[in-house]
């Protein structure tokens, strides 16, 4: 069976090119034939950060229990998240820039609306359905670990771990009014709050989330802080595989890790491939966003890319196994088979010593004992080994095999990995999305440029889809409309009048505050009158002139 791990990267703005190549992946799967084998092709896994996090959540929704929602995913991003909304000159909350209030408003509407008539779990829906968010942990969570010295090895020093995650699991018994529905609103919005943009958020998390932490004494619940999770991982790659790998059987299924990630193939370069100097504080702060932002969708697709190679050479050296010493075939060689033998016993007890995890999934009286039959277990029934494997038929010989190829994929750091197949949703050339404006920000100032940048994602979820997944997935696209997009170079001179006046009259807002909190002494304090409202207006024309003058 086909089945599609989907990973949805962030880029603030930028979710409405998400959301569109979110629209068109639902889309395509509710409606196409079948795939090779003739079953269904289902979406198993949702990962999301960011902005990506609120297209999880959006996603989840629509394939959990409401299909009619997919419609509206495009009138949230290309409607709801404007400057119109976002910018409130007359809020009393004062922790970011940003008004989170619509958006917090359109989350309950549509992630934990009231049950309606047309609520069902869709055919084309995993069950179960797996959803994880990244999250950056404000505070971090503490951990005591060894250093690892011969001479002193209690040893150990107390570090803090900042990149978090938060995973949850709906099936067909999930109903509309479910709780969990609103820890997924909640997360997600934790998940999106770019810091300075949007307040941080909390979250009450379980004790058992963090095995080996150091955590303060009290309940069986903490309550933590959240910023943006793209600021750790902004591609969450890794989180899609280990949700995969929860599914006792998932080797047995034809996987498909579909990344949607706008931010992948940005760069600030010009034509002739040099970096725009920084001109602006405007212009540092969007190129820290876009570096940040980068660097975390790099790190997961680099790794997975790094493994598939490794993987394609270890099978080649598998296959030629027999070659380089034909009496690894010889039941009779047991003095091999012991060599082989102890030294795989060696390395599964490193393995199941360094891994916390391993050893609570083996916790018998021999648990590394336990975790090498399983592995011996796997690989001889690994189809990717089985002509290695058919060349004896004795029993010795074909564990004796299997733990010789256990030993390669450890050297390799490949012990129990698969080949991803990874399919990429980007744009192709840098600067193409309007959103990229401001650091990922200027989507908000135009309506026309986040409905262009939606029917990007359209269009390069089809270009995808059509090109890479035809095996699987046939469908009927939508009318062309939803995928014209047009050349736009987004400059300030664009940004309607009256969003311009909604932003300055925020930037006074502010700049009140600020000067509120000031407590000169003497002769400045008497005098505030006079020279506070001079420099007010000094701080919001810089302001509005750095914007002006932003790439």
């Amino acid at each position: 069976m086909t089945k599609i791990a989907l990973v949805l990267g962030g880029g603030v703005s930028l979710g409405s090119y998400i959301g569109g190549a979110v629209s068109e992946l639902l889309h395509a799967c509710q409606t196409n034939s079948q795939s090779s084998d003739g079953g269904p092709v289902r979406i198993h896994v949702i990962t999301g950060t960011s902005a990506g996090a609120i297209n999880a959540a959006l996603a989840a929704r629509s394939l959990a229990i409401n299909a009619e929602l997919l419609p509206w995913i495009e009138k949230a991003w290309v409607d709801v998240a404007s400057a119109e909304h976002l910018l409130n000159p007359n809020r009393t909350d004062r922790r970011a820039w940003l008004d989170d209030a619509a958006i917090e408003d359109l989350s309950r509407a549509m992630i934990t609306a009231d049950p309606a008539s047309d609520d069902a779990f869709a055919a084309t829906a995993g069950d179960p359905l797996r959803i994880g968010l990244t999250l950056a942990n404000l505070y971090g969570v503490r951990y005591d670990m060894p250093y690892g010295f011969l001479n002193v090895p209690d040893r150990s020093f107390g570090t803090r771990r900042h990149a978090d995650s938060v995973t949850f699991e709906f099936t067909r018994a999930s109903r509309a009014g479910d709780g969990d529905w609103e820890d997924l609103r909640r997360a997600a919005l934790a998940s999106s709050a770019f810091p300075f943009a949007f307040p941080v958020r909390s979250l009450v998390r379980p004790r058992d989330d963090y095995p080996g932490a150091t955590l303060p004494a009290g309940d069986d619940d903490v309550k933590m802080w959240y910023v943006d999770g793209g600021l750790f991982d902004t591609a969450p790659l890794g989180l899609a595989k280990h949700l995969v790998e929860k599914a006792a059987d998932y080797r047995g299924d034809d996987w498909r890790y579909v990344l949607v990630e706008p931010t992948l193939r940005s760069s600030q370069v010009g034509p002739d491939g040099a970096a725009h100097p920084v001109t602006a504080l405007t212009d540092l702060a969007a190129d820290l966003t876009r570096a940040v932002l980068g660097q975390g969708a790099a790190q997961d697709w680099v790794r997975a890319n790094k493994i598939n190679a490794r993987l394609e050479v270890l099978s080649a050296l598998v296959e030629r196994l027999p070659e380089l010493n034909d009496r690894l075939h010889d039941p009779d060689e047991v003095g091999i088979g012991l060599k082989i033998g102890e030294l795989a016993e060696r390395v599964a007890e490193m393995q199941v010593a360094l891994d916390t995890r391993l050893a609570e999934r083996h916790a018998g009286p021999d648990p590394a004992g336990d975790y090498l039959d399983d592995q011996v277990a796997r690989i001889e029934a690994d189809e990717r080994y089985d002509a290695v494997m058919s060349g004896t038929d004795s029993r010795a010989g074909r564990s004796r095999l299997a733990k010789l190829v256990f030993l390669l994929e450890a050297a390799g750091g490949l012990a129990g990995k698969d080949v991803m197949k990874l399919y990429l949703v980007a744009p192709r050339e840098a600067g193409e999305l309007t959103g990229d404006f401001l650091g990922n920000f200027g989507g908000f100032l135009n309506r026309a440029w986040r409905a262009n940048d939606f029917r990007a994602g359209r269009r390069d979820a089809r270009r995808m889809l059509e090109e890479s997944l035809g095996d699987v997935i046939s469908y009927d696209p939508l009318t062309e409309d939803h995928y014209t997009v047009e050349a736009m170079e987004p400059t300030w001179d664009m940004v309607p009048a009256s969003t311009r006046n909604r932003l300055e009259a925020v930037l006074h807002g502010e700049a009140d505050r600020v000067l509120s909190d000031l407590r000169p002494g003497g002769v400045a304090s008497i005098l505030s009158w006079a020279w506070k409202p001079v420099l007010k207006r000094l701080m919001v024309e810089r302001a509005m002139r750095a914007l002006q003058e932003a790439r």
